[in-house]
């Protein structure tokens, strides 16, 4: 029986290698402390105070239930209205573009709409649709560059200095003094201003 001691010093030297081994950082296994974040502990409050509903008093329980499914339910379909409206609105599109007409609001446009809001006695109102036919007869003629989203301020800004933009700020600060500071306007006023309205005013034709 000489093996034993042996047999018993290799297994004590192989147990104190392993022991060095998971004595090591890479297997130490601490306990992991989950936290719950806010919605979860929301979430658990929420269902802990529907099931203390529910024992105390079944039939608020019973109604709390149907009127949130009803909610879920006019939710769903508001949804379901919106992704329709917005699916025919682009269906929509293609068939103007295919061929119904669409009114094109040009100078002219502007022209009659100028004098039927004049012969409404809108004159402030008829003054911003006559400046902007000026501005687009002004377009034609390259002498500023329409576009819908300028101010008058910034069209009489783009003119060629020298009397031409020194006569259309004049205009804009008379636009400016009826329609936007709404100073009193009446069939005289407009008649001034469609006087200082000619596109050849402030860009000859050739």
């Amino acid at each position: 029986m000489l093996w034993l001691p042996d047999a018993v010093q290799r297994s004590d030297s192989l147990r104190a290698v392993l022991d060095s081994v998971f004595a090591g950082p890479a297997y130490r296994w601490d306990q992991v402390v989950r936290t719950e974040g806010p919605l979860v502990r929301i979430g658990r409050e929420a269902l802990r105070r529907l099931d203390d509903l529910q024992q105390r008093n079944p039939i608020a329980f019973r109604a709390l239930f149907w009127i949130l499914v009803s909610a879920l339910t006019l939710l769903l379909l508001h949804a379901a209205l919106v992704a329709w409206r917005t699916m025919r609105g682009a269906t929509g599109g293609s068939h103007r573009d295919a061929g119904i007409a669409i009114e094109v609001r040009d100078a002219a446009w502007f022209a009659a709409e100028t004098l039927r809001l004049a012969d409404a006695g809108r004159f402030a109102d008829a003054m911003q649709a006559d400046f902007i036919r000026l501005m687009l007869e002004l377009d034609a003629r390259h002498v500023v560059r329409f576009h819908p989203s300028k101010t008058p301020r910034e069209f009489a800004h783009e003119a060629p200095s020298g009397p031409t933009r020194q006569s259309l700020m004049d205009l804009v600060r008379i636009l400016y003094r009826y329609a936007f500071a709404r100073e009193s306007c009446g069939s005289a006023e407009f008649a001034s201003w469609r006087m200082q309205t000619n596109a050849d005013r402030y860009a000859p034709s050739h």
